[in-house]
């Protein structure tokens, strides 16, 4: 950790420039090889410790000089090599050993040569001995607390000087120092760098007892994890042989309170009522903590996630002494575990829909560090956490849960087998709006759906298939459908800002229609002369009274070739109803004035607003006649006309063309559409001497009734 980092830092420093040196002292088999000549400056007065161990069997010629404005030291031998003394200014160091050893075979160990990243540095001589009990202690206490809870912590252990800077004058001076703590806290201290001589003890002091604790075990790596101790304080008290001379050392202690394992203190089992703490960011992101033997109960800890993660879990603990249980938690808080059996940490697993968050429960009976580490892979959609929802957000909604995108950015996200929809929030920020459209590959089986919704109701107000689309201030969402069968589908796309909504700025116009006065005076004469000339043609009609329809020659030639064709038709022995019809049909088509002038003066007729009636004797002599009806404005629905004889023997209808429904002396005549002309060929039977006719049906919703006010002649 810090002390692995600062030694790495000082052999850089000894290094620099040593290369070139070693080369040129390179002769015969028995010549020194220089690894080390350089020179390092001390700001003030630095009490420095040299470790310098051969990793080999032996390291001939092994020799270390150093050269300080206060003296010169020089120590050799082919095993070790240890050196204390107090360094200022600038010093020289100069490391020797015969051919065939380089720094590869060689271990380095040193003081720190920044003494301001010290926690503490021995100012005037500490304490020799710990105090007796009930004895006032005038000596500032260590401080070494890591400040880093597990909800808000943005400090690294190796980021900070948890060290402290001492020195022995000789072998009858000692120094004592005590480290701030309390029960249940956790202690990490490496092996202290100091020489062999020295050594470190352990104490525990209060009101009415001082104790030399039994040394800690240190671990594999030479460092010591324990418990602070009840009923006491701890000390530190370092010593070294009588006999031993100057002595500099450097011990390493950090402390990690009980009281800050988290911000609202130590960590509960179960999940306590705190919210769920965020999801790591990175890959080497996630949670640490330990547990004391006095924590009978462990740690837990809730992480925030969402459904549809893909997550990879490493839980880690010292000597896997740990127990791990893992929960997943839904929205309405129900745990359930994960694994199939308990106490079980997997490596790998999705997150189902619904999930909310996940909860780690630690359990030991010895003290041990845990780590927790956790990453999504693949990426959740927009590279945000989990699965778009499938819809769009409500008021009651939390809104964090919608990934928001960026203008311009490339968007990748995917859709797994059983889903089709994802929605995606965006906010528009300029004043008057932006013009956006999506940009994405088109041969991917998705679609698009820019939704420009109200930021008081969320109702969407318009929308665009990805195409340009003005999108006001405010927040508003793109819908993503899969097209196609249900399969894992990868998509991207990039929303598009085309820049803020601008009103196009009018020219300047000026009045030049005086220019045209004269073109205007001749197109206005020019497209007025054809209606002048044909006012001129029709001056005679309109001034005379002629009524606005006269029948042209070629279509009265038609109409008198029509009526001789239907009197020739009705007279011949086999009647062709075909083409009856056909007559009776263009009779219809043909202007209603030109019908009445080419048969002649009807026998009856009767005219009113809604509807004409004409009827005309095709042959004299014959029961067959010509019925015609006009229907004015109005449309006459479930129409029907009557034939009645008014005196003299009944009537009845006995064929009509073209055919219609009939029965006795009545025929149903449907829908006359308004506007319509109907022709009807009528063959009476019965020797009555008048006959009368009786139209009725409903005309505008009302029922009406047209009914000539005389009787036909008909003998």
């Amino acid at each position: 950790m810090s002390r692995t980092a600062t030694t790495l830092i000082v052999l850089l420093i000894l290094l620099v420039g040593t290369a070139a040196s070693a080369t040129a002292q390179s002769g015969g088999e028995d010549e020194s090889v220089t690894l080390i000549d350089s020179t390092v400056h001390f700001s003030e007065s630095h009490p420095v410790f040299i470790r310098i161990l051969c990793m080999k069997a032996s390291c001939p010629g092994l020799e270390l000089e150093v050269s300080t404005p206060q003296g010169n030291y020089s120590v050799e031998d082919p095993q070790r090599i240890e050196l204390s003394f107090d360094a200022s200014g600038n010093v020289t160091f100069r490391l020797t050993v015969d051919q065939g050893t380089g720094q590869s075979d060689l271990d380095f160990e040193m003081s720190s040569p920044d003494i301001n990243e010290a926690l503490m540095k021995e100012e005037a001589d500490w304490l020799d001995n710990v105090p007796s009990p009930g004895i006032a202690v005038d000596q500032e206490i260590v401080d070494s607390t890591w400040n880093c809870p597990i909800d808000d912590c943005h400090s690294d252990p190796t980021s900070q000087s948890y060290w402290i800077v001492g020195s022995l004058e000789d072998g009858s001076d000692k120094d004592s120092i005590e480290i701030l703590g309390q029960a249940g806290d956790y202690i990490i201290m490496p092996l202290p760098l100091m020489p062999e001589s020295a050594e470190l003890e352990f104490w525990l002091r209060n009101d009415s007892t001082k104790t030399l604790l039994d040394p800690f075990e240190a671990d594999e790596d030479g460092w010591f994890h324990f418990e602070y101790p009840e009923d006491g304080n701890l000390w530190l008290r370092i010593k070294q042989d009588s006999d031993a001379g100057f002595a500099a050392y450097e011990l390493y202690v950090m402390r990690r309170a009980v009281t800050l394992e988290a911000s609202w203190g130590e960590l509960s089992n179960p999940w306590g009522d705190e919210n769920a703490l965020s999801f790591p960011d990175g890959n080497t992101d996630g949670f640490d903590g330990w547990i004391s033997p006095s924590d009978s109960e462990g740690d837990a800890v809730r992480v925030e996630v969402v459904g549809r993660m893909s997550i990879f879990l490493n839980c880690w603990s010292d000597d896997n002494s740990v127990n791990f249980e893992v929960l997943a938690i839904d929205s309405e808080g129900l745990a359930t575990p994960l694994g199939s059996e308990g106490n079980v940490c997997p490596d790998h697993f999705d997150t189902i829909a619904g999930t909310s968050a996940l909860e780690f429960r630690m359990t030991s009976d010895s003290l041990s560090s845990w780590s927790i580490r956790m990453n999504e892979y693949p990426a959740g959609d927009a590279g945000q956490m989990g699965d778009a929802p499938d819809r769009l957000w409500t008021d009651s909604d939390d809104f964090s849960l919608w990934p928001s995108i960026e203008f311009d950015e490339n968007i990748d996200a995917r859709m797994s087998d059983d889903e089709y929809v994802d929605v995606f929030s965006f906010v528009v920020t300029e004043a008057n709006g932006s013009r956006l459209h999506v940009d994405a590959d088109t041969s991917q089986p998705v679609r698009y759906q820019i939704l420009v919704l109200d930021q008081t109701n969320w109702a969407i107000l318009n929308s665009s298939a990805g195409g340009l689309i003005d999108a006001p201030t405010g927040t508003h969402a793109i819908r993503v459908e899969k097209l196609g069968e249900a399969s894992l589908t990868y998509y991207d796309f990039t929303l598009v800002n085309a820049g803020e909504i601008t009103e196009p700025e009018l020219a300047d116009f000026v009045d030049q229609s005086g220019l045209f006065t004269e073109y205007y005076v001749f197109a206005g004469a020019f497209l007025i002369a054809p209606a002048i000339l044909v006012m001129f043609w029709n001056r005679k009609r309109w001034l005379s009274g002629i009524s606005d329809f006269e029948v042209e020659a070629h279509e009265r030639r038609r109409l008198r070739r029509l009526r001789e064709r239907l009197t020739n038709l009705l007279a011949a022995e086999e009647i062709d109803e075909q083409v009856i019809d056909s007559a009776l049909h263009q009779l219809g088509d043909s202007p209603w004035q030109a019908v009445v002038a080419d048969w002649g003066e009807p026998l009856l007729r009767h005219n009113t607003e809604q509807v004409e009636i004409c009827a005309w004797r095709i042959t004299e002599g014959d029961a067959t006649m010509l019925l015609g009806i006009r229907i004015a404005n109005s449309p006459w629905e479930l129409a029907a006309m009557r034939v009645y004889a008014p005196e003299g023997d009944s009537v009845s209808i006995g064929a009509v063309s073209p055919q219609h429904l009939f029965q006795g002396d009545e025929i149903s005549l449907d829908t006359l559409k308004s506007g319509s002309r109907t022709f009807l060929r009528l063959t009476l039977e019965g020797e009555p001497s008048n006959v009368g006719f009786h139209l009725s049906g409903l005309v505008d919703g009302e029922p009406l009734a047209a009914v000539p006010n005389r009787a036909l002649e008909w003998g």
